[in-house]
């Protein structure tokens, strides 16, 4: 095994992360099983020095968990903690700890979207003990935001502000030129708005969460297309939350419009989410125009 193929198990990674945020985990996720078992797994029973071997693990581990993350889009929730699982013990064995504290990360997210509150928590903890202080910024605000939105599930309003509070702080102490691992490169201003957004609307603080949530929307990435509609869904849930409902059903009907064009059992749940709280509202006219635009969508 060459430094070479370690590079390329790289690049695979960034194509299929690319592909899942633009288009769902539906889209690729069979073929990012099939590159695994075909190309990656022979390379950890290859011939590699001790350098190499560890990146080679790490590699791997960065593949396994985005299987599972994949797998975890599209509701697959038993099989993509399995893939959690076998990507930390990868981790592990490459003597990556801040890449295993990413799984964990990743195991606290689906646990929030389950609303397993007190799981997600307790992952987000151990992640951040398995780092320590030294963890990069940027990594430590990471931690901070996963673990607000467990105490958000739980409606935990003081410990959730807590840990919001130290993300943000975190978050400011960030420079440009820090050394952190590449796969923190997607937590910037307009995660962290996000995050804050998503508890502010777990919380029922519905003018928090408008705040954050437009805030996330100016700030982000067109490239982020799915975080971006789970955001859209967040600002809606909000302005329903606040009496605005032809705002709120506007900013539904555009998100109902881009989860049709997503394999993502995530985005349509959000939708479904959202189309949840409109009940109260089924008779006014703003709620028969959004059920007619999304009917329309087939």
């Amino acid at each position: 095994v060459t430094a070479g193929d370690i590079a390329a198990l790289r690049s695979v990674g960034e194509l299929f992360r690319s592909l899942d945020q633009t288009y769902g985990g539906g889209h690729a996720r069979q073929a990012l099983v099939r590159y695994l078992e075909h190309e990656g797994e022979p390379m950890l029973r290859g011939t590699y020095g001790e350098t190499i071997g560890r990146r080679l693990f790490s590699a791997i581990a960065d593949l396994t968990r985005l299987a599972g993350w994949t797998s975890y889009d599209i509701a697959a929730h038993g099989l993509a903690q399995r893939y959690f699982v076998q990507a930390l013990r990868l981790a592990q064995a490459a003597g990556d700890r801040p890449y295993g504290s990413y799984v964990l990360v990743t195991m606290s997210r689906q646990a929030v979207y389950l609303g397993h509150g007190r799981e997600a928590v307790q992952l987000a903890r151990v992640a951040q003990q398995g780092v320590g202080g030294g963890a990069p910024p940027v990594l430590q605000s990471l931690l901070h935001a996963v673990e607000a939105r467990g105490h958000a599930v739980l409606g935990e309003v003081r410990a959730c502000t807590a840990s919001l509070a130290r993300a943000e702080r975190a978050l400011e102490t960030a420079r440009p030129g820090d050394e952190a691992p590449y796969w923190t490169r997607f937590f910037d201003e307009a995660q962290l708005a996000d995050e804050f957004g998503h508890c502010h609307r777990d919380l029922q603080q519905y003018r928090a969460a408008a705040q954050h949530a437009e805030r996330s929307l100016q700030l982000r990435g067109k490239a982020y297309a799915r975080s971006r509609l789970f955001c859209r869904v967040v600002l809606a849930t909000a302005r329903l939350g606040l009496g605005e409902l032809e705002q709120a059903c506007a900013l539904g009907a555009e998100a109902a419009q881009q989860a049709a064009e997503m394999r993502s059992a995530r985005a349509a749940d959000y939708v479904r989410d959202f189309e949840r709280r409109l009940e109260p509202y089924r008779d006014a006219a703003a709620v028969r125009g959004y059920r007619d635009r999304v009917a329309a969508l087939g």
